[in-house]
């Protein structure tokens, strides 16, 4: 990871605008934290000064200050090389491509739930968490290991309800209930597996208030299954506090 060259202030300035914003104080805090995400935004700051003039209301804001959170973690794993949009901005390709150890690729796609987090002690619904994986299963390249990072404003039992969304999905599957999957956009339970297959692992990351939390799960249906020392990797990097 290349060394910081642009003053602090002149870099959150291009970024964000001259005028304070709720983005611009978010992700201040984590480029004063961490050299390694301030190196990040440098490398990418016309990709993120772009998005971030491109954010329309409060959840646009909230939906990318989550994507960044996510690359302000996976860069302090030293071990990760992180790029950031490399398939092209617009194009229906993962956020993130990481090179691990220098020998292995994996991509990473961020989606934030929009939809309210349950009362403390509810159970989750995991309506939304399905939408979500079956809305990202065709942006993820079929050659490459895949992770699917989702998470919302502060905790959520979404995190117990992961494991289980993702196997009533397998379980509907293997019913052959073609009418689910076409409603979910695919052609059909054949089509709805073809790109199943290519998510390696899905997470679920909370921590904006309160401790950090991640629940990762691996598919055990994937063509390319993520490998036990990189879980082992993403499982800490994913628990990393943002400042």
């Amino acid at each position: 990871m290349p060394r910081p060259t642009i003053p602090l202030d002149e870099l959150i300035a291009y970024l964000f605008g001259p005028e304070s914003s709720t983005l611009a104080a978010e992700v201040s805090r984590w480029l004063f934290a961490s050299a390694r995400f301030r190196a990040f935004a440098e490398t990418y700051r016309d990709k993120i000064r772009k998005k971030a003039r491109g954010v329309r209301d409060d959840e646009g804001r909230r939906d990318l200050a989550f994507e960044l959170a996510i690359a302000s973690r996976l860069v302090e794993e030293r071990r990760f090389v992180i790029e950031y949009e490399s398939y092209g901005v617009g194009h229906r390709g993962p956020d993130f491509r990481v090179t691990f150890r220098s020998r292995l690729r994996f991509n990473v796609e961020v989606r934030r739930m929009r939809r309210p987090a349950p009362m403390p002690g509810a159970p989750a619904d995991p309506t939304p968490l399905i939408r979500a994986v079956c809305d990202k299963l065709g942006q993820l390249p079929p050659s490459m290991i895949n992770l699917l990072v989702l998470g919302a404003d502060g905790p959520s039992s979404a995190a117990e309800a992961l494991p289980g969304a993702m196997l009533w999905l397998q379980d509907r599957a293997a019913r052959k209930d073609e009418a689910l999957f076409r409603d979910r956009g695919f052609a059909g339970v054949r089509d709805f597996l073809r790109q199943y297959q290519r998510l390696s692992a899905a997470a679920w990351v909370s921590g904006e208030s309160g401790p950090p939390r991640a629940t990762l799960w691996r598919n055990p249906q994937a063509r390319h299954p993520l490998p036990a020392d990189l879980a082992r990797a993403l499982s800490t990097t994913l628990l990393a506090q943002t400042a």
